[in-house]
């Protein structure tokens, strides 16, 4: 049967990272049980699911399991990819996407799902393109990333399934994040002598397939490790770069007097006054962002991990719980959302410009250390979390340590933000982050 008229207009997608591109040009797509699937690949899919989809029967067409399929989805924007961005273990700007005919439907070889094949219940499975009706186009063409309802979220990720191995000059073009992307993509399709399928960038008027920042500002929603480096690497140089540079007095002569006027007023600073009354919709926050930033500094004051700490030291971690949440701000970022913050998984990085401007207008003279110190205790506040609780690729942390000082003070103020969300945390904290630090420690010593 043809492809009904109503949805010959349809494409089919799938999303992979630029490290596997060369593969991927010299074999096409294969199928995880595939004998030549490359054992290397760079995956960017949960394990869990993976494990669901290599046991999940495929009843009809080909047969056998999912993973004898090259998958690829109804919907340009997936949230997948969303789960994918969310751990922080991959740059967005490195994800390619392809896009395939949907008249692959027509082939023997392909099935397809009417939701997701990544839950312990299977979705159902179709041959017969008539069936395409039995998908949910609504959910599969919303232009919205976040999706409550996990019922609904599985339908958006609804699949066709191509059997064994799919040619990537089957694809209708290939997408690049930014033309930087396009650029590596195109340098990598040219060593491989080809000149199809096209490489362009995306087309947000017609189809979107990246998550990009609330401002417009075409940055994404979600900075993955290389991205976060480089930006907090940058926000140390300005320090550095401003260091004896003619400027007025700074309002405090050193770190220690800025706390103490944090102690006594949270909004001294123009970052802070910011987050004075500033409401979020995150369901974890029960308050305003000042308050719970003043709940952190108490938690964080009541660790044995911060009191072992040294005076100086304490003094960093303490003054950077003040200032952890102020990418948060400005208040006028969340005028079209009537004033209430957002959830923003960029906050953190997000505060070194401010960062950057209180240390070099604020404060009078800090050590170079100091401000590496502050400055990475802040971008990086919620990596041990992460780590913990979201699956955050541990590597990440021992690659920004200099010193199990550093390991500590990050520990604390993960600790310390955790527990101001949700008491029960500090205790899953304290015993999952002991393994953790014994880990990073260990790695520490291998550097030197």
């Amino acid at each position: 049967m043809p492809i009904p008229v109503e949805h010959v207009h349809r494409h089919l997608y799938h999303f992979t990272h630029i490290d596997n591109l060369p593969g991927l040009l010299r074999t096409g797509f294969l199928a995880n049980n595939h004998p030549a699937f490359p054992a290397h690949r760079r995956s960017i899919a949960a394990a869990t699911i993976q494990a669901r989809r290599a046991a999940m029967v495929v009843p009809c067409g080909p047969g056998g399991r999912v993973h004898d399929y090259v998958p690829l989805y109804f919907g340009s924007l997936s949230p997948m990819l969303l789960m994918v961005l969310l751990s922080k273990n991959v740059d967005q700007r490195d994800i390619v996407y392809f896009e395939f005919p949907i008249s692959l439907l027509l082939r023997p070889s392909v099935v397809f799902t009417d939701a997701g094949a990544n839950t312990d219940l299977p979705p159902g499975f179709y041959t017969d393109p008539v069936q395409l009706g039995q998908l949910d186009w609504g959910a599969i063409d919303a232009r919205t990333w976040s999706e409550r309802d996990p019922n609904r979220k599985n339908r958006r990720m609804a699949e066709a399934l191509v059997h064994t191995a799919l040619p990537l000059t089957d694809a209708v073009r290939i997408i690049g994040f930014d033309a930087n992307a396009r650029h590596r993509i195109g340098v990598m399709v040219a060593e491989a002598g080809l000149n199809q399928p096209p490489i362009t960038l995306e087309d947000r008027y017609q189809r979107q397939h990246y998550i990009r920042a609330f401002d417009n500002s075409g940055i994404s929603a979600v900075f993955g490790p290389n991205e976060i480096a480089e930006r907090f690497e940058a926000a140390c140089a300005s320090v550095e770069a401003a260091r004896g540079a003619a400027r007025p007095a700074p309002p405090y002569a050193r770190p220690e007097d800025l706390l103490a006027a944090l102690r006594a007023n949270f909004g001294c600073v123009p970052q802070t006054a910011e987050l004075v009354g500033l409401a979020s919709d995150n369901g974890m926050h029960k308050h305003t962002v000042d308050i719970h930033t003043c709940e952190v500094v108490d938690k964080l004051l009541q660790l044995p991990g911060f009191r072992a700490l040294s005076g100086e030291h304490q003094t960093l971690v303490e003054l950077a719980a003040y200032l952890h949440d102020i990418g948060k701000g400005p208040k006028a970022r969340w005028a079209f959302n009537n004033g209430v913050q957002r959830v923003d998984t960029n906050h953190p990085v997000g505060a070194m410009p401010m960062m950057v401007d209180i240390l070099t207008r604020q404060v009078g003279w800090i050590s170079p250390q100091a401000v590496r110190r502050l400055m990475k205790l802040v971008c990086y506040h919620d990596l041990v979390g992460d780590i913990l609780g979201r699956n955050r690729d541990e590597q990440q942390l021992i690659d920004i340590l200099d010193d199990e000082t550093d390991l500590d003070m990050l520990i604390a103020i993960g600790q310390a933000d955790a527990s101001a969300l949700q008491e029960a945390w500090n205790i899953t904290f304290t015993l999952q982050s002991a393994g953790l630090r014994q880990r990073c420690a260990a790695a520490i010593r291998a550097k030197v």
